[in-house]
């Protein structure tokens, strides 16, 4: 089984450093950011199961990842839980409010709590993962036979929805009677439009 991938964005290194280490030594493929815009930018490189969130960050605060990160179809659904201290009550009533998961108070969590945290939260929501009947999948342009799917569907605009103009998702439902296979068609995750039918 592949190891669960966590995004650690905080700007003090000691503890980004901390974090780093207890999830790899937990078993965690760990991505690091100091900083809320190099954060944003590995969501855009990598695929992660959960984000560790800072929120009194420079550049870009924790909070305005955390709206651009619930923004956007692509990430939506990635669970966040904030990094936070003590004194920040209505900060994390509003980081919840905009769709955080959960939260720990920095000063009194160890590494190994804020591990434990991260399984606790990825092993509850795996769960409700299992059992969708569908996946969404993002794919990007220009990689391996993309292009050549594009054209097999016809798709005029590449991945953008004519209707809209935002990404499509391919959307891939499990075939009960056959374990492993899925039917496939672009969909527009705004509209809801349908794009060419795949099998």
């Amino acid at each position: 089984m592949a190891a669960q991938r966590v995004l650690v964005v905080e700007d003090t290194d000691l503890l980004r450093r901390m974090y780093h280490d207890r999830l790899l030594q937990d078993g965690f493929q760990v991505f690091d950011a100091a900083d809320g815009i190099a954060g944003l930018s590995v969501l855009r490189d990598q695929p992660v199961d959960l984000i560790l969130l800072d929120l009194i960050m420079p550049r870009m605060g924790g909070l305005e990842v955390l709206e651009a990160v619930k923004a956007d179809p692509r990430t939506h659904d990635i669970p966040v839980v904030i990094l936070t201290n003590l004194g920040e009550e209505s900060t994390i009533e509003q980081a919840v409010s905009l769709g955080a998961t959960d939260y720990l108070i920095k000063n009194q969590s160890r590494p190994a709590d804020v591990s434990d945290k991260v399984r606790l939260t990825l092993d509850a929501l795996g769960t409700t993962c299992a059992q969708n009947d569908e996946f969404h999948v993002f794919i990007k342009p220009d990689v391996g036979d993309v292009q050549c799917v594009i054209d097999s569907a016809g798709l005029k605009r590449k991945l953008w929805c004519p209707a809209c103009e935002n990404e499509l998702s391919l959307r891939l439902v499990p075939q009960v009677d056959h374990p492993g296979h899925f039917d496939a068609c672009f969909v527009c995750e705004s509209c809801g439009r349908e794009y060419a039918g795949l099998r």
